[in-house]
């Protein structure tokens, strides 16, 4: 998974080579008026979970959202977001069964404020949202089946790169932050974090 640093010197890459984008760019095609419109857009990643002395051996750690937001102004979008994530973890022993490993999941819905910097063909953004988020343990086996949930509010905040392809699509990079806290008692005994780092590849159609 890309770190914090890596996303950030890409980021910078982009911003040097945006002179170079908007020289090809001679008919202004990548640089469509786009305020007071609509767009929707998804991504697929990954994430690294918060640190918790409770969850062991965390695997299969994948995540996904999807959005649709309006642009307010040249600076300014607002967004309606769902994300969902989950992950496999070992069986909590307080969980009598013979399945030794249990599936952690995580989903909800947030609005999101952007704010954004038009470079052209790239236009790069960054914002942060709230919203109610539910997390849920599952283990099942053939004789057995468990299950916990938890809703609470949630809070992220994002950076990212979004690239021009055409008037309509663009595809690019984020990275979020997410805070989120869940508790599973008595499965598993005290409060978890149950947010992350994320990395998302991201496509988007604009209106």
């Amino acid at each position: 998974m890309l770190r914090l640093t890596q996303w950030t010197s890409l980021v910078f890459a982009m911003i040097a080579l945006n002179p170079l984008i908007a020289e090809a760019d001679s008919a202004g095609m990548f640089a469509p008026e786009r305020v007071g419109r609509w767009y929707i857009g998804g991504g697929v990643g990954g994430f690294k979970e918060e640190s918790n002395s409770q969850l062991q051996n965390q695997t299969s750690q994948a995540a996904g959202f999807f959005s649709g937001g309006y642009r307010m102004a040249p600076n300014f979008a607002i967004e309606i977001d769902g994300l969902s994530y989950n992950q496999r973890i070992d069986t909590p022993p307080t969980v009598a069964t013979s399945d030794s490993r249990s599936r952690l999941n995580s989903s909800g819905v947030s609005g999101v404020v952007k704010f954004i910097l038009p470079l052209d063909r790239v236009e790069l953004y960054a914002g942060g949202g709230l919203g109610i988020y539910s997390t849920s343990l599952r283990t099942k086996d053939s004789s057995f089946q468990s299950e916990r949930d938890d809703t609470d509010i949630g809070y992220q905040g994002l950076i990212g790169a979004d690239f021009l392809l055409s008037r309509r699509v663009s595809i690019g990079l984020e990275y979020r932050k997410f805070k989120l806290d869940a508790d599973l008692g008595p499965t598993i005994p005290g409060k978890i974090d149950a947010g992350g780092d994320f990395v998302f590849a991201t496509v988007r159609g604009h209106f």
